[in-house]
């Protein structure tokens, strides 16, 4: 049996008497929303703060969830109807079978670097971190974009030492000696670039061209809401891509909800910060197109042959543009 299928069944038992009464709130318009407790958590936080799933006559009951597990497992029990998820996360769903659908984008081309130490002037390509340790953050986007830029550099993963570092020792990686290197996110690569522990080896633009990089992010959903609540589906998809053209074209409003947002969680964060990490993602596409989907295959590849998955997982199936195309013609965005 699956572990998805467990988790569910566990789950599902234990929740049968005290979901009874909810269930039949959501069929009134109630719709449970888990996204990221970090900055991909914003359309979701735009879209609720900025009033755009009232709009559409839903009442989301939105919750920030720090565990890519908890997500999985609540949106196959059923007590999550729409998440917004790490692509990571979908794939390691569809590589178990989960049931569910990728109805929207939820952000893409997020920003990501390889940085050396300042005082290392030697490393001047990927190629030349071979028996060298490179760190990421645990459950980091990236780790399938350096198991590409390796195989491309003709090294095999065997090759390196892969350090999984918390967000803390990431900022500190170099100062604490814990890597010879750090690929990450602009989030956490421009602090050390900044604070001048840092110099960049391949920027953002530098793995586009060398990958095609996409990333995108999905929102998702159960495949049995999509059967049983289409027209709840449609609602929840125009809502979100209100809120991702709203990011567009307010940033710096977008900044502000965004620092708010993780002040609630006890971390303060400067507007000027805030606002530069809305730029490190885009959020100007909607629907998932074919090479988005070729992509995040391709990291598939990378977390199979990094030993993160078994399987290597396909798309085929899992993707439904419907809601997201109508929406699209609908609130004639392009």
């Amino acid at each position: 049996m699956p572990s998805w299928t467990k988790a569910a069944t566990i789950i599902g038992t234990l929740a049968i008497l005290p979901l009874q009464p909810v269930a039949a709130q959501q069929k009134q318009s109630l719709a449970r929303f888990s996204f990221s407790s970090g900055w991909d958590a914003l359309p979701a936080i735009v879209a609720i703060e900025r009033g755009f799933f009232a709009q559409e006559g839903l009442v989301v009951s939105g919750l920030a969830v720090p565990s890519s597990q908890a997500v999985m497992e609540s949106l196959v029990a059923g007590s999550t109807d729409f998440a917004a998820i790490p692509q990571r996360t979908l794939l390691v769903m569809v590589a178990a079978k989960a049931p569910v659908k990728v109805i929207a984008m939820n952000g893409w081309g997020t920003e990501t670097e390889l940085v050396v130490p300042k005082s290392d002037t030697g490393v001047k390509s990927i190629a030349d971190l071979k028996g060298k340790t490179i760190a990421l953050g645990v459950g980091s986007e990236a780790y399938p974009v350096l198991i590409r830029l390796l195989n491309k550099a003709k090294i095999r993963p065997s090759e390196v030492t892969i350090k999984l570092l918390s967000p803390a020792d990431l900022t500190r990686a170099f100062q604490k000696k814990l890597a010879d290197a750090v690929i990450e996110s602009r989030h956490f690569t421009a602090a050390l670039v900044k604070n001048g522990q840092a110099r960049v080896v391949l920027s953002n633009k530098d793995i586009v061209e060398a990958l095609g990089l996409v990333g995108a992010g999905p929102l998702v959903t159960q495949t049995s809401l999509i059967e049983k609540e289409p027209a709840m589906v449609q609602k929840f998809v125009n809502a979100l891509i209100k809120a991702l053209k709203y990011i567009d074209q307010d940033r710096k409003d977008a900044a502000q909800l965004l620092r708010i947002f993780f002040h609630r969680q006890g971390t303060l964060v400067s507007d000027e910060l805030a606002l530069s990490w809305i730029g490190m993602t885009r959020y100007d596409r909607y629907v998932w197109s074919p090479a988005d989907v070729a992509d995040a295959e391709f990291n598939g590849w990378g977390l199979k042959e990094g030993g993160v998955l078994k399987v290597l997982p396909k798309l085929d199936g899992y993707v439904d543009n419907r809601f997201a195309e109508q929406a699209v013609k609908r609130l004639g965005v392009k």
